[in-house]
């Protein structure tokens, strides 16, 4: 029976882990599901694992009977480091976000107040996630790539007034060339955040 628990330990603390780490990095719309019924079963091996070490614990009186409690553990360990690490870069200041919305999918990007920023590629439910530096020079920005995903001419940025209705201006963000120059057939993202003046 230990070496049983010891494999779903391994499988299903492995899986979670794989899963949380891959969650900096790409999202999809039935993930909760699939997270819902791993940490249930995650729990219950726990449990599980925690009670049959305790019984061999009173039989044996060694403290290596808690083995595969203490692998559960550093399991759990692990996965709430990565969680945090991620939570805790999506959730840094935003300075200026910004949306391209191509019907079925979209393209965002969220620029941090410490000059890095969150690309999000997405489309029917599922979300990439790129991840970079930028610099801002009143309305200029220079990225560090020119190419993302499969966009391509984003090294130079400019944040521009766009005529919506007559005597209404929002404001876009629209790929320039190195002179300021809009490149032909380029997207258009609608700034939805600015804290530039704030």
């Amino acid at each position: 029976m230990r070496v049983v628990r010891l494999i779903l330990i391994l499988f299903v603390g492995g899986l979670l882990t794989y899963l949380t780490y891959k969650m900096k990095y790409q999202t999809f719309f039935f993930e909760a599901i699939i997270w819902f019924g791993l940490i249930l079963i995650g729990m219950l091996i726990f449990v599980w694992t925690v009670f049959k070490d305790i019984q061999l614990f009173k039989t044996e009186k060694r403290f290596s009977n808690f083995g595969l409690t203490l692998l559960s553990i550093l399991f759990i360990a692990i996965i709430l480091a990565l969680e945090i690490q991620i939570n805790n870069n999506f959730n840094k200041p935003t300075l200026l976000k910004v949306f391209y919305d191509g019907d079925y999918n979209g393209t965002g990007i969220d620029f941090k107040t410490d000059g890095t920023y969150i690309f999000d590629n997405s489309a029917i439910g599922l979300s990439d996630y790129s991840y970079g530096t930028y610099k801002i020079d009143g309305n200029k920005i220079i990225m560090d790539k020119d190419t993302i995903d499969n966009l391509t001419n984003l090294k130079y940025l400019e944040i521009r007034d766009k005529q919506i209705v007559e005597g209404k201006a929002e404001l876009y963000l629209v790929q320039v060339d190195r002179l300021g120059n809009v490149i032909e057939r380029s997207d258009e993202y609608r700034v939805t955040i600015d804290n530039r003046k704030k």
